[in-house]
């Protein structure tokens, strides 16, 4: 359970609400419903809460001064129902991963994007290979690349390599 104070009643998921005290061990259950019916929706749970633990002997009237060094004050806290979390909605397919390598390229250095659409793919990946440019840029599906734009200069040096090997011949 998640102890929050949500603003208004009426925000709050139907469920139970639970209140209670550590000092006092105090304790108390309610439905959403009940407090809503009793109390009205436009009320705040800071106020619900202090409506419920009015009869506590620790409670301190709201203005009241703050509690001296010895006085106990009441430890009540209300616990909601948690928040739905909303449900994000995911394309249907499996998403296109641009990946920057390491300049010797051993392996990669970051993992720029993961984006669904192909096109919004190829279009990151233009711009990972614009702001990278002495890296190799992937654009991958899973384990499948779709493109890749290799580290400038390295195509010379393997010319580089087979041109010395004709001369050793």
């Amino acid at each position: 359970m998640e102890a929050a104070v949500v603003g208004l009643l009426r925000d709050v998921l139907p469920g139970r609400a639970y209140v209670d005290c550590s000092l006092c061990k105090r304790s108390g259950r309610y439905t959403v419903a009940s407090l809503r019916e009793r109390f009205g929706q436009d009320v705040s749970t800071l106020d619900v809460l202090r409506h419920l633990t009015a009869s506590c002997r620790y409670q301190r009237a709201p203005g009241s001064p703050p509690a001296r060094k010895y006085e106990h004050l009441c430890l009540a806290a209300i616990t909601l129902p948690p928040p739905m979390r909303p449900d994000i909605p995911v394309p249907p397919g499996v998403p296109y991963t641009i990946e920057v390598w390491t300049e010797t390229g051993g392996g990669i250095e970051a993992q720029l994007a993961v984006i669904y659409p192909i096109d919004m793919a190829r279009v990151a990946f233009r711009v990972a290979c614009e702001l990278w440019p002495k890296h190799e840029v992937t654009l991958r599906d899973r384990c499948r690349i779709v493109e890749k734009r290799e580290r400038p200069g390295a195509h010379a040096v393997v010319e580089i390599s087979a041109a010395q090997m004709r001369k050793a011949d």
